[in-house]
């Protein structure tokens, strides 16, 4: 049966999620490398709240939320590669205007779509390109720089327990930020030796003598505002802090004294153009690598499961607390 429409969720206008609505989704005639996917699952990941937002690149409205998802592929355009992935089961990006992962069908490239391994579930890798990747593309820099200590903030986040266990198989020092005691008793539990909680009197003083002792030059920073100067204080002289999210709502703060007299950097981190620039043959290397770690080291665990209804009050419940309240949404009824 040919697909004419998708049902999705939309939002009107950024930064009100009431505006959000269940609705049809017209499907157009596929270009040469994009595939129609039929959606199986989806997470619900800081980077799809901050988009609701506004904080983030503001897609034309209305704009399907959702960034990541699972699900089998069920037509292609005429590209070879795209119609190699036909019946397959794939995790995927949306990568296409209009589309977004919340949805029961969605349209996008098949270059940003990585055929699963048989061992590797729905709910796996529904969750497998926007936190892991990101983490793999980190572990690019810290190997690049052979860097043996690393800052983390945001520390309890799904993204920041996958990095910090994959640095413990590298033998990767993890200096991890976080804002209050539950954290860091998460933290805790999964094994990490070097807590701070910012929220505690003297934490940088004794972060930062830590970093001192290990020499750590990087940091991976998901907040901005003024913690990528608190980051930019630990690290010692020559160090670069590496901005890849925004959940203060603020730009990051850098003072003169950090870049001129300590001379260290702040760059950005973004996964999708790292994607973008990967060979075809690098992309499948690293989405195989993260297969692989994907049921141990590369996890996710979820608070609760929603349909497309419930993504809204999701967002909304989301918003409030955002550790371990993670949703992955399943856009079919049972």
């Amino acid at each position: 049966m040919e697909v004419q429409s998708a049902t999705g969720v939309r939002i009107h206008t950024y930064g009100d999620l009431d505006s959000i609505a269940v609705e049809q989704i017209p499907i157009p005639d596929l270009g040469e490398t994009q595939i129609l996917i039929r959606v199986e699952c989806a997470p619900i990941n800081v980077s799809d709240l901050m988009q609701a937002l506004g904080h983030y690149a503001r897609d034309p409205l209305p704009h399907t939320l959702g960034k990541e998802g699972s699900g089998t592929v069920i037509k292609s355009g005429t590209h070879p590669y795209a119609q190699s992935l036909v019946g397959k089961r794939v995790s995927f990006a949306a990568s296409v205007e209009g589309f977004g992962t919340y949805s029961d069908y969605l349209v996008t490239s098949a270059f940003m779509a990585f055929p699963l391994k048989d061992s590797v579930t729905f709910e796996q890798a529904a969750s497998l390109i926007v936190n892991p990747m990101t983490v793999a593309l980190m572990v690019e820099r810290l190997k690049e720089g052979n860097h043996k200590s690393v800052v983390i903030n945001a520390a309890a986040s799904a993204l920041g327990k996958m990095l910090i266990r994959w640095c413990k198989l590298l033998n990767i020092t993890t200096v991890n930020l976080v804002r209050r005691q539950e954290q860091a008793d998460i933290l805790a539990s999964i094994g990490a030796e070097h807590v701070f909680n910012t929220s505690d009197a003297g934490w940088k003083d004794a972060a930062k003598a830590l970093t001192t002792q290990h020499g750590t030059k990087i940091g991976f920073d998901a907040i901005a505002g003024s913690s990528t100067q608190d980051m930019l204080d630990l690290l010692v002289e020559e160090g670069v802090v590496h901005v890849y999210g925004g959940l203060s709502g603020q730009p990051a703060q850098a003072g003169p004294m950090s870049l001129i007299g300590g001379d260290k950097t702040v760059r950005g981190l973004w996964l999708t153009k790292w994607l973008r620039i990967l060979s075809n043959e690098k992309k499948a290397e690293i989405g195989s690598q993260v297969q692989d770690l994907i049921g141990d080291v590369l996890k996710t665990e979820y608070h609760s499961e929603v349909t497309l209804d419930g993504v809204k009050d999701a967002l909304k419940q989301y918003s409030d607390k955002k550790t371990d309240s993670k949703f992955l949404v399943r856009p079919r009824r049972a």
